[in-house]
């Protein structure tokens, strides 16, 4: 008995080794180790997988130096951490090695490029933003400030409004997410990192609109509206006339690129700036040479269902604010 449960012990002790190789990213060590522990215990655990993940980076960095990462080679280094996903299937598991061993890689290649002066760069040459790295490395903080920085430098950055939302999600604050999440979805939605994206009730949403023929155009397009009327996303009640001016006129620009091309790739996205100013009707009022009438029956044209769903959504919004303060006036004259 005593016997076997040494032997327990040193099968279990030379597993975790290896295991630990791997996330300090000593791929040549990891993969002896693994070698070692396949011969001497046969009956023990299948480590295909992490001998797989060492081979993959001996084979594409070789023993790499993460004292100093010029942006160039971390810009590299994500090409390849990219092609690492597609072969050992991401998304994984919470807990997995591979997520364990995402934070270690990108703890050391943020490391490195602040140890080669690029600590106050908010996107890499131009592509990547900072922050994602963060993201990716566990690093909430990090990338919710490095993210904000980026954002008051390049306000329409869509995949950058995405990446904040993932790191107020993975933080707890899902309300503050999803404010984000519908931020980069408004601005682009083609621009959103789809695949990275940690809000799974939204990523399994999106998928579904694949399959709804009313949307087989532009599903991700629509995705905005969809949300927001379903709950997913809360309306935008604007309260700072210079803001509504704002949205208005992104409508407006919208509306002349569609009356000049008359793409309906437009669609969308004129639909959704359209329910937004239609959501702020009231304050609407305050603003000269706008025609809400005119604005709400484009809607009608563009998509007679979401129309629909729109209006009854604002008539109970209305009704449950009635309830409460019954001196307001109707959005619905």
């Amino acid at each position: 008995m005593a016997e076997q449960l040494s032997l327990f012990v040193e099968e279990n002790t030379l597993f975790n080794s290896g295991i630990e190789q791997l996330l300090d990213m000593d791929f040549t060590g990891c993969k002896k180790t693994f070698q070692s522990y396949s011969k001497l215990y046969p009956w023990g655990r299948d480590v295909s997988r992490e001998m797989g993940m060492a081979e993959f980076w001996i084979e594409r960095l070789g023993e790499k130096n993460w004292d100093q990462v010029e942006e160039t080679e971390a810009l590299r280094i994500y090409e390849i951490w990219l092609e690492f996903e597609e072969t050992f299937g991401h998304p994984w598991p919470e807990y997995g090695i591979e997520h364990l061993f995402q934070g270690r890689f990108f703890s050391q290649l943020v490391d490195g490029l602040d140890k080669s002066g690029h600590s106050e760069t908010p996107k890499l040459s131009g592509r990547i933003p900072r922050g994602f790295f963060h993201l990716l490395a566990g690093r909430l903080d990090a990338a919710i400030t490095s993210l904000q920085t980026l954002i008051a430098v390049e306000p329409e950055d869509a995949k950058a409004y995405g990446y904040l939302g993932d790191a107020f999600l993975l933080g707890g604050d899902i309300p503050t997410a999803r404010e984000c999440y519908r931020r980069a979805f408004a601005l682009a939605p083609n621009g959103v990192d789809i695949k990275h994206l940690c809000d799974s009730e939204l990523k399994i949403r999106r998928e579904d609109l694949e399959a709804d023929e009313r949307f087989n155009g532009d599903p991700l397009g629509w995705f905005p509206t969809i949300a927001q009327l379903e709950g997913l996303f809360e309306p935008l009640i604007i309260m700072d006339m210079e803001h509504l001016r704002y949205w208005l006129q992104r409508y407006r620009c919208l509306l002349d690129i569609y009356n000049k091309d008359g793409d309906h790739a437009h669609i969308p996205r004129l639909f959704y700036h359209a329910m937004v100013l239609s959501d702020n009707a009231s304050a609407l009022e305050f603003i000269r040479d706008v025609d809400l009438i005119e604005i709400r029956q484009s809607m009608r044209e563009w998509q007679s269902d979401l129309f629909a769903w729109h209006m009854k959504e604002l008539e109970e919004r209305e009704s449950r604010s009635k309830a409460r303060f019954p001196y307001l006036r109707s959005a619905f004259t």
